[in-house]
Order: C-alpha cells, then structure tokens, then sequence
C-alpha cells in the first residue's frame, strides 16, 4: 500500500508553469532569479537580462517580454532551481551551458556589486550545469574583462 502511494507521487504530473524540456524559460527564469535574490531590482540588471535573451535566442522585442512573463510564473512556483538546470542540461551542450553561466555574471555583475547571495546563486547553478568552482572563477573572469 505505501508502496502504491509513493508511486503514484512519483509518476504524477510536473506542476504547471514550466516542461522540462523548455531550456528557453529555464534560461530566462534563471536570469530572473539572479536579478532578484539580492532584494533589489536595478534597472541595469533588467536592461542586461532583456539583452542577454535576445541575443541568445534572437527574439524581437515583444517575444522577450512573453518569454520574461512566462518565466516569472515558472520562477515564482518553482521550489528549486533543479527544474530549470535539468532542462539546460538536457537541451544544452557544454559549451552552451558555460555561456549560460556567463550571462548570470554579466546580470551579477550588471549594477557593479556582487552580493553574497548573487555569488551563491550562479555557484549553485554552475554546479548544477556540471561545472567546478574553478571554472566557475573562469567564467567571472571573462565576464568582468568582457565589461572592463
């Protein structure tokens, strides 16, 4: 019978908001998430975030604002950040996934502070994305010489 039940969980629909194989909105709601987490929403972040998606997925200005609107209801119900770094992975090579790294820095990085909770969140997701905390360093790197 406990049996029965734990597999009725296990085998029961994914929440709404967001398909494990929708990489766009995992993307874009991890862009979002960085652009939160410290409890402030600069404009620059924002201006950042919007330009990190349209060069990523070339989309004209109307559809990165649905995409933004969809991945603020994926991240708003979202428990953790698995969800949205299982998709990555399971759409995204390496490489590409390291570029997504990169453009949570360059939202980090966007207002000209990094605060602890920024750091920690792109930490945990480079991690998630199957990268090391020296590549992690890597990729800070590049990203601040990019902006320098």
């Amino acid at each position: 019978m406990l049996f029965d039940k734990l597999k009725t969980l296990l085998s029961a629909a994914e929440p709404a908001g967001l398909e494990p194989s929708d990489a766009r909105r995992a993307v874009a709601a991890l862009l979002i998430h960085a652009s939160r987490i410290d409890g402030e929403i600069d404009p620059a972040e924002l201006t950042a975030r919007d330009r990190l998606l349209q060069q990523k997925f070339d989309l004209a200005e109307a559809d990165i604002a649905g995409l933004v609107m969809e991945a603020e209801e994926a991240e708003a119900g979202a428990v953790d950040l698995h969800r949205f770094t299982q998709a990555i992975k399971d759409t995204y090579a390496r490489e590409h996934r390291g570029h997504i790294v990169e453009m949570l820095w360059e939202i980090v990085l966007a207002d000209g502070v990094i605060d602890e909770h920024e750091a920690h969140l792109v930490w945990r997701v480079a991690g998630l994305l199957g990268f090391t905390t020296r590549e992690n360093v890597d990729f800070r790197r590049a990203v601040q010489d990019r902006l320098n």
